[in-house]
C-alpha cells in the first residue's frame, strides 16, 4: 500500500521539478536567480536615468527656425528660473505684436545663470512660430542694451516684412 500512496506523490515532485527547470522559480520577473532580477532592476534603472538625461535643454534647443517672425523686446530681468532657463521679463510694448507686461520667456542659446542679474535693463531678440512657440535669444544686458542688435540673426520686426 505504501507503493501506491507515493507513487502520485512522486509524480506531482517530478512535475513540479521539471515546470521549476522549465519555467525557473517561478519568482517575479519571470524567475531566474535573485542575482538576476538584481541585473534587470538596475538596467531597468540605469535605462530610465539615461533617458531622462536626454533630454534637451531648453539653451541648447534651436536658436531660429523657419517660418519664425521675430520681434526686438526690451525690458528688465525680474526673475529667472535655471532648471526651465526661462526668465521672467518687465518688458516693454512690442510693436505690432503684444503690450507691455511681465512675462516669462524660455531662453535659448545662454545659460539663464550666465545673464545679466535681475534687475539688469536687457534687449532681447523675441522668436514667435505659427504654433504659439515663442522664446528669446541674444539677451545683452547694461549698455549693450541701449544699442541696436549687431547679431545676423536679429531681423526686422515681422510687420516691416
Amino acid at each position: 500500500m505504501r507503493g501506491g500512496v507515493d507513487q502520485p506523490h512522486r509524480g506531482a515532485q517530478r512535475e513540479a521539478a521539471e515546470e521549476q527547470r522549465e519555467y525557473g522559480d517561478g519568482g517575479e520577473f519571470g524567475g531566474g536567480s535573485g542575482s538576476q532580477r538584481m541585473k534587470i532592476l538596475t538596467f531597468t534603472l540605469i535605462l530610465a536615468l539615461a533617458c531622462g538625461k536626454a533630454r534637451i535643454s531648453n539653451a541648447d534647443k534651436p536658436l531660429s527656425v523657419a517660418g519664425e517672425k521675430t520681434y526686438t523686446l526690451i525690458g528688465k530681468i525680474v526673475a529667472r528660473d535655471a532648471s526651465e532657463n526661462s526668465l521672467t521679463i518687465d518688458h516693454q510694448a512690442i510693436p505690432g505684436y503684444m503690450e507691455a507686461m511681465t512675462m516669462d520667456y524660455i531662453v535659448r542659446g545662454a545659460k539663464v545663470d550666465a545673464l545679466p542679474p535681475n534687475g539688469t535693463a536687457i534687449i532681447a531678440t523675441l522668436h514667435v512660430t505659427d504654433d504659439n512657440g515663442i522664446w528669446i535669444t541674444a539677451v545683452r544686458g547694461g549698455d549693450a542694451a541701449h544699442r541696436p542688435p549687431q547679431s545676423p540673426a536679429v531681423q526686422p520686426p515681422a510687420a516691416s516684412r
